[in-house]
C-alpha cells in the first residue's frame, strides 16, 4: 500500500478516536504509514457468538492491541463468521456470513461501506483492474451446489455489476494470464473463467479445493482437501501451469480448516503447507521446496492441536503459525524466523484464522 496520501482524511479520523487517551500533539506528529504498518490477524470466533475480532500487532515494537476494529469504530463488532480478509486500493474487504456481506475498511480499519446486493455468503475476493470477483455460496451450497456464483463487484461505481453463476461452492480465487482460477469445495476441479467471454472450463482434482497461491511465474499452487461431505483420499497439493491448466499433484493430508492453510516464502523457494486432519485437529506445517518440487523431510512443526492458519511476513519473512484454542478462548501466534527458529508466541482473538499486513 504505497499511496498513502488517501489516508490523511482517515488518519485525522483516527485523531478524533483516540484524542481521549493520547496527547494530540503526539499523535499529530506520528506520520500515517506508522499508524497502518502492523499484521492484522482476523479471529473468526464462532459462528454466530459475537466473538469475530481483529488483533493488530505492530512487530517493530512488538505491541499487540486486541479487538483493535472495535477500538477503531466505537465498540462496534465487526461481524460473526469472517470468511476472508482482504486489501486492494488502501480499501480492507472482510467477507461475512453472518449476517451475509462484505465490509469495506479504510487503512485503520474504520468501517466505510458494506456490499450487500447479490451477495450472499461471500467466501473469498480477488482484485483485478477496477473489479473485485467475489466467490459466493449462494445459500446452502452443501445440498445443492447449482446455487453458488461469482460477484463481479465495480470498484469505481461501488455496484455489482453482474454476477457469474459457478457451481460448485467456489473458496479461493487467484488472477492469471486473463483468467479467474477458483477452488471448488463442493466439485473435484477448479474452475477457470475467461475474464474477457466469462466462458468457464475445469481442470480435473483428485478432491475438493479451498485456496490458491500464485508463484512468480504465474503459475498456481492449489490446495486439495478431504472434507466432511467429501472425505477423498486424494488431498494433496496441485501445481497448476496456466498456460496449458494441466495440473501435477504432491500426495499430503492437507488441513480442510477456512483459513489461510498455505503460505509462500518471500523469495517464493518455499512454500509452507498445513498438514492435519481430525476433530479436535492435530497437525502441523510441511515445508515444500518450489524448485525441486518436494516436501522437506523435516516439519517447520507437528502435532499441535488447533492448528489453523500460517502466513508470512513480506517484510522480514517471519512465519506466524496461528492456533485455535476455541471459539470462547483467546488463540495463539507462533512466530519463526524465515530459517524456522521459533522467536515468540503471542496471544491473539478467538479461533484465529488469517494474517493480512499493511505497509
Amino acid at each position: 500500500m504505497k499511496k498513502l496520501v488517501k489516508l490523511l482524511p482517515f488518519f485525522l479520523a483516527l485523531v478524533a478516536l483516540v484524542a481521549s487517551c493520547s496527547d494530540d500533539d503526539d499523535i499529530i506528529d506520528q506520520n500515517p504509514d506508522e499508524l497502518v504498518k502492523g499484521a492484522y490477524i482476523l479471529n473468526y470466533g464462532g459462528y454466530s457468538n459475537d466473538a469475530a475480532s481483529v488483533t493488530k500487532y505492530d512487530y517493530d515494537a512488538d505491541q499487540l492491541t486486541s479487538f483493535y476494529d472495535q477500538q477503531q469504530n466505537n465498540g462496534a463488532i465487526m461481524v460473526s463468521a469472517p470468511q476472508w480478509i482482504y486489501e486492494h486500493d488502501a480499501h480492507i474487504y472482510v467477507m461475512g456470513n453472518e449476517p451475509d456481506r462484505v465490509i469495506i475498511y479504510d487503512p485503520l480499519f474504520v468501517g466505510q461501506d458494506t456490499i450487500t446486493t447479490d451477495i450472499v455468503k461471500p467466501r473469498n475476493c480477488i482484485a483485478d483492474g477496477d473489479y473485485l470477483y467475489i466467490a459466493c455460496w449462494g445459500g446452502e451450497v452443501w445440498n445443492d451446489n447449482s446455487i453458488s456464483y461469482i460477484a463481479k463487484y465495480n470498484t469505481v461505481t461501488k455496484t455489482v455489476e453482474s454476477t457469474i453463476a459457478l457451481p460448485g461452492g467456489p473458496e479461493g480465487l487467484e488472477v492469471a494470464n486473463g483468467k479467474l482460477y477458483a477452488a471448488l469445495n463442493y466439485e473435484n476441479a477448479v474452475a477457470v473463467i475467461d475474464l474477457s467471454s466469462e466462458a468457464v472450463s475445469y481442470i480435473e482434482t483428485t478432491a475438493v479445493c479451498s485456496y490458491l497461491l500464485k508463484d512468480n511465474s504465474g503459475n498456481l499452487y492449489v490446495s486439495l482437501v478431504g472434507t466432511y461431505s467429501n472425505p477423498s483420499e486424494g488431498a494433496g497439493l496441485g501445481y497448476i501451469n496456466t498456460a496449458t491448466d494441466e495440473i501435477t499433484i504432491y500426495p499430503l493430508t492437507m488441513s480442510s480448516s477456512y483459513a489461510t492453510i498455505m503460505a509462500l516464502s518471500n523469495d517464493k523457494a518455499k512454500l509452507y503447507a498445513i498438514g492435519a486432519s481430525g476433530y479436535p485437529v492435530v497437525g502441523g506445517v510441511r515445508v515444500f521446496n518450489t524448485q525441486t518440487k518436494e516436501f522437506e523431510e523435516e516439519a517447520l512443526i507437528s502435532d499441535v492441536t488447533g492448528i489453523k492458519g500460517i502466513s508470512v511476513n513480506p517484510e522480514n519473512g517471519d512465519i506466524y503459525v496461528l492456533i485455535d484454542n476455541g471459539s470462547n478462548v483467546n488463540g495463539e501466534m507462533k512466530i519463526y524466523s524465515a530459517d524456522h527458529e521459533l522467536q515468540d508466541t503471542k496471544e491473539v482473538g478467538a479461533s484465529p484464522a488469517m494474517t493480512l499486513f499493511l505497509d
